[in-house]
């Protein structure tokens, strides 16, 4: 009965120490893991299985409440994230894929409103991003390619209406160059060239042309 019993505390023993921060022979984590900042609180739990996360992780701040969660999947290879202020309301949310950002990302002020969407392809920008008004109105919309503009470019005025339209390629303008004023008039237009002003510049005046400067 005496050696059962110290068996059984030998196996309970065990599988305490098993369960909870775990790293095997290979050095791989293994298991539900929790690490805690300096003070004892919680930073992050989360279950490894050969070193590779698994599922849903939670970060937490030093104060307490829940920073951050993420999903794990594809092996641990891709990880649907959530991040949240103090408060409890989302900051931002978006996909990492090898740790790094991929696909639409999007972040929001204190107040639940976004204020900015951007998209990308192994964490450099690539497709569209827009920026928002604090207010929630469309500011900018932008076209990104492998990190770098590249595509039309549209300003927008708070009340809806188009400030400035243009187009980039490789990172600098090129192409039309619209400037509008707020009723939706024409201020300017003109064209650029790799980044410098080429041709006539036309100018108006209340939505009627005014002057043309040559570049």
């Amino acid at each position: 009965m005496m050696k059962k019993t110290v068996t059984l505390i030998v196996f309970m023993f065990s599988v305490s120490v098993f369960s909870q921060n775990f790293t095997d022979n290979n050095g791989l984590k293994q298991g539900k893991w929790e690490v805690k900042f300096d003070d004892g609180k919680t930073k992050y739990i989360g279950i490894f299985k050969d070193g590779v996360e698994q599922g849903l992780f939670k970060f937490y701040y030093n104060s307490g409440e829940l920073k951050a969660t993420k999903e794990f999947f594809h092996k641990g290879k891709a990880a649907a994230t959530h991040i949240f202020y103090k408060n409890g309301n989302i900051r931002a949310s978006g996909l990492y894929v090898n740790k790094l950002k991929d696909s639409t990302w999007n972040y929001y002020s204190n107040d639940s409103i976004l204020v900015l969407s951007e998209q990308f392809h192994s964490g450099d920008f690539h497709g569209t991003r827009k920026n928002f008004y604090e207010t929630g109105e469309i500011y900018i919309i932008t076209q990104w390619e492998n990190g770098m503009k590249n595509g039309k470019f549209v300003q927008y005025f708070i009340n809806g209406e188009i400030n400035i339209k243009a187009n980039y390629l490789r990172g600098i303008y090129d192409g039309e160059y619209a400037s509008y004023n707020t009723d939706g008039t024409l201020f300017f237009t003109g064209f650029y060239k790799r980044g410098i002003r080429k041709g006539e510049w036309k100018y108006y005046n209340n939505g009627v042309l005014d002057k043309i400067t040559h570049e």
